[in-house]
């Protein structure tokens, strides 16, 4: 691990990072277009280094210190920094997962936290930006049906991979994936959970986490529930 002095587009910041790997000596994070249009699916923040090869993505505390205090003493500071349950590190630990399953996920620069109560932005992650690829979600919508449902056989296909190495996916949408030029699927969004134990259990775990909603309509979810009892 080592201790690195980040400055972000407002201030510097200190983080322990774990897992350092590839990280210039230098490493200066900023907001963007490309920051914000992610910011847009979710309430994480996004920082882009000078280079464009590293993207940042940063989890503020859940609570507010002075309205919440005890609340974010307990689960912000507590548990989340000092017995090391960030979600930078969940996510570092689930792009473990993905991989070993055979699942592409961005390459990881490492995860890291603030000691600082000052600091709200305690959780942060750094993966590689795959500046050749497009969120899965925009290109659904642009596609055509046949386009979408060729999508759909590539996406159950890894959600039957990642069932088969004993895991799904906690948040399973569209917006959880980007798509490479070549058509390849990057999970960027990696939180999973195992699977129950009891084989009866299996299925109807992996059928909760295919919801209408987030795969864009019903009969998109019944095609998706189709393609996973046929595998």
């Amino acid at each position: 691990m080592k201790l690195l002095d980040l400055p972000f587009d407002d201030r510097r910041r200190r983080y322990l990072v774990f897992h350092a790997n590839g990280l210039p000596e230098k490493l200066r994070l900023a907001r963007t277009t490309t920051t914000a249009a992610f910011e847009e699916a979710g309430s994480s923040r996004f920082y882009l280094s000078q280079d464009g090869r590293i993207l940042a993505k940063v989890v503020p505390d859940k609570y507010a210190k002075r309205q919440a205090p005890i609340k974010w003493l307990g689960r912000d500071y507590v548990e989340k920094r000092l017995m090391l349950q960030s979600d930078a590190r969940k996510e570092y630990l689930s792009l473990h997962i993905l991989r070993q399953a055979g699942l592409a996920t961005p390459h990881c620069h490492g995860w890291g936290l603030s000691l600082n109560p000052g600091n709200r932005n305690a959780s942060l992650l750094l993966m590689e930006h795959l500046q050749d690829a497009r969120p899965a979600g925009e290109v659904f919508e642009a596609s055509d049906e046949p386009s979408r449902l060729r999508f759909l056989k590539r996406f159950c296909r890894e959600i039957d991979m990642l069932a088969q190495a004993g895991f799904v996916h906690r948040d399973l949408h569209y917006d959880n994936l980007l798509i490479r030029a070549d058509g390849r699927l990057i999970w960027i969004d990696t939180h999973v959970r195992r699977l129950p134990r009891k084989r009866a259990d299996q299925w109807p775990a992996l059928e909760a986490s295919l919801t209408v909603d987030k795969l864009r309509g019903e009969k998109y979810r019944r095609h998706c529930i189709a393609l996973l009892k046929a595998t």
